[in-house]
Formats: structure tokens, C-alpha cells, sequence
């Protein structure tokens, strides 16, 4: 579409940059924090959330890199529609990732007497400090060695509750996770076929409940015994 296309269809310059941030903002969404939905509360989310930073990233999603990061330092103190949007969507992220490490200390999988906002600052500069390596060397490698990184942070504040084993390696790590989900479907699987059970136990007829003809025709035979 021509320049000439683009402002006879969004009318505004302004609109077009509306259009085009909330556009990213729904590709961001898709790529990044629906995928962290998808596991288990907990250090599994704030892992997936990081995975797919560095995974969306990796992958070019958007053609220029991450979005949001330049945009974020050039409107983060100004006012407007635009800059409030971007701010928003940073806002967005940070709270994301606050609040998966929040969950984590609340299930025991991290230390809870560490500052989550002290995590959260952390587990962002890795991501951030990945992709500004990447800009530099333009060597996809730097991705791998982000998540390791990410995996010796969040091994240095699991608790017990998580062997250290897990944290040994990326395919040590999904190797447990996969493990942990096999788990849980089979005690979820497991406490439905109690319930189940109790259910089709609850329904059935008692002896003492029995229609009323049968109870009479079982009185009958019972009498007829006796005489």
C-alpha cells in the first residue's frame, strides 16, 4: 500500500501509529504472555514467560526485534494516547512478570524471602541484556546461553520442592516439567474417578429405600416363611 493509501484508509498519521501499537501489542500478547498460560502456575509460567521473550526474539517476530524497548525509553516520561499505550504495554510485561514470581513464592517453588521485585528486576535485565548481545555479535547462540542463564537464576532461588538436577541443563529442565505435568493429569485423573465413584455410590438405592411394591412383596415372601 502506498503512503498516499495508508493515510486515506487511517485519515491520520496519529491513528496509523495508534493502529500499528495496538497491533503489536496483540502479536506481543500472542507470542509472549498467552504461550505462559499454557503451563502450570508457578516457576513453570515464569519460565514459559521468559522462554518466550527470547523465543519471540529469535524468531523475528516483529521484523525490527522487540517492539516495545526503544519505543518504551523514548516515550516512558512523556504524556499522549501513543506514549500511553506503550507505557501500558510495559507496564503490562513487568506486572506479568512480577506477579508469575509472586505465584511461584506462594506454591513454595522460590524463596519467598527474596524481593519478587528484586527477581523480576533480574530475570528482565537477562532478557534485555540477550537481546542487546544479539544486536551486537548477531549471533543466535547468545539465545541458548540466555536461558541457561535464566535456569542458573531461577535454580539459585528454588527451594527444595525442586531437585537440582532440574536445573543441570534446558532438556533437564523440560524433562521435569514434562514429568511434573504427567503427575498432575494422572492425580487429576485420579481424584475424578474418586469423585466419580462417590457419586454412582451416593445415587444408588439403599435396601431401606426400596419402592414401596417391592418392599411389600419382599414383607410377603418374609411372612409366608414364618407360617
Amino acid at each position: 500500500m502506498s503512503k498516499s493509501g495508508l493515510f486515506a484508509h487511517f485519515r491520520s498519521k496519529r491513528v496509523l501509529e495508534l493502529a500499528t501499537i495496538n497491533e503489536a501489542r496483540m502479536v506481543f500478547n500472542s507470542q509472549v504472555l498467552a504461550p505462559a498460560t499454557t503451563g502450570n502456575e508457578g516457576i513453570e509460567h515464569l519460565w514459559i514467560l521468559c522462554d518466550s521473550w527470547l523465543a519471540h526474539i529469535e524468531h523475528r517476530v516483529f521484523p525490527g526485534g522487540y517492539f516495545f524497548t526503544g519505543a518504551f525509553f523514548e516515550c516512558a516520561e512523556r504524556s499522549g494516547a501513543i506514549e500511553g499505550e506503550i507505557n501500558s504495554m510495559a507496564r503490562e510485561w513487568w506486572t506479568s512478570l512480577k506477579s508469575a514470581v509472586l505465584k511461584a513464592q506462594a506454591r513454595k517453588e522460590i524463596d519467598p524471602a527474596v524481593d519478587a521485585r528484586r527477581i523480576s528486576f533480574d530475570l528482565n535485565g537477562i532478557l534485555m541484556a540477550a537481546y542487546w548481545a544479539f544486536l551486537v555479535e548477531k549471533d543466535g547462540g547468545i539465545f541458548r546461553e540466555a536461558r541457561i542463564t535464566v535456569l542458573t537464576k531461577l535454580g539459585g532461588l528454588a527451594t527444595p520442592r525442586i531437585p537440582a538436577s532440574a536445573f543441570k541443563s534446558e532438556n533437564a529442565w523440560k524433562e521435569y516439567l514434562n514429568g511434573k505435568r504427567v503427575q498432575e493429569k494422572k492425580k487429576r485423573l485420579s481424584a475424578l474417578r474418586g469423585l466419580l465413584r462417590n457419586k454412582a455410590q451416593s445415587s444408588a438405592p439403599s435396601p431401606l429405600t426400596q419402592p414401596p411394591e417391592r418392599s411389600k412383596s419382599v414383607l410377603r415372601r418374609g411372612l409366608g416363611r414364618l407360617t
